[in-house]
């Protein structure tokens, strides 16, 4: 048991350190990239290739509205709580089953916290853009139907409508209406598609694309988004109310029925084990 204890915690260990290495040469890796950016170096530029699993990891730390430093924190936070569990180990005397559970646990943290944390930062940040999208694209229209261009339309949104849009969907925007005026429109838009991850988004980007190819006003297409987006909040909203009656029946029978029963047994239980009483 204590060689296992021992194996646990030296385990952990290497992983700390090996985190902490990966940090450093991240850091330095950072660093070197930063020197050569501003040494105006083109070919070091040039040759500069990052592999295809990079590309989507930075493209999913984006999408979640994180850094990379942010992603580090929580690597080191993850390794903090593993090292923590693992430790349970040397602190209880548990049986052997108990201890490799402990160890298994601390691992199972250590190594899947950062990568669930950034899933589910993801998920959040695109639900959050996705509720804001109507609302976006309603003050829109009445800009647009007011004689305004798109490109004057995204600036007033994203400068006055803090108040009622999420600092998410105002960032994009911001973003979207810089590289809009800087690249071309193909760039502008794949860029907000891919940077938001949002479907809804990618099928106004697709629009908006096509009005550009046939002609088709702007405006036309942004009062059918929003109302097949409001439409499907509404749709969400009817299945959330047809299944209510069903959690509500699957909490009585987890919770409150067998409560009740025994209310009802245990007295009765009670007079035959203890007749007289």
């Amino acid at each position: 048991m204590t060689s296992i204890a021992y194996y646990i915690m030296i385990t952990s260990a290497l992983m700390f350190v090996f985190f902490i290495t990966l940090y450093v040469m991240l850091k330095y890796e950072h660093s070197k990239w930063l020197n050569k950016v501003f040494s105006l170096y083109d070919m070091a530029l040039l040759s500069k290739e990052e592999s295809d699993k990079k590309i989507a990891f930075r493209l999913k730390l984006t999408q979640a509205g994180m850094t990379r430093k942010d992603f580090n924190e929580i690597i080191l936070a993850g390794i903090i709580a593993g090292l923590a569990i693992s430790s349970l180990i040397l602190i209880l005397d548990q049986s052997l089953i108990m201890n490799i559970a402990f160890g298994s646990i601390g691992l199972g943290i250590a190594t899947l916290t950062p990568f669930i944390y950034l899933d589910e930062q993801r998920k959040a940040r695109i639900k959050r853009i996705d509720n804001d999208l109507a609302v976006f694209i309603d003050l829109l229209i009445i800009i647009l139907e007011g004689g305004g261009g798109l490109n004057n339309a995204i600036d007033e949104v994203t400068t006055e409508g803090a108040t009622v849009l999420g600092k998410d969907l105002l960032e994009e925007s911001r973003r979207f209406k810089n590289e809009f005026i800087t690249y071309s429109s193909e760039v502008a838009y794949a860029n907000l598609a891919r940077r938001t991850g949002s479907e809804a988004v990618g099928t106004i980007v697709g629009f908006m694309k096509l009005s550009e190819e046939t002609g088709i006003g702007v405006k036309t297409i942004f009062e059918n988004q929003a109302q097949e987006i409001k439409a499907n909040d509404m749709l969400n909203v009817e299945k959330r109310a047809a299944t209510m009656n069903i959690s509500i029946t699957l909490t009585m029978f987890i919770f409150i029925i067998p409560a009740v029963i025994a209310m009802i047994v245990f007295p009765m239980m009670a007079d035959a084990l203890m007749p007289g009483f």
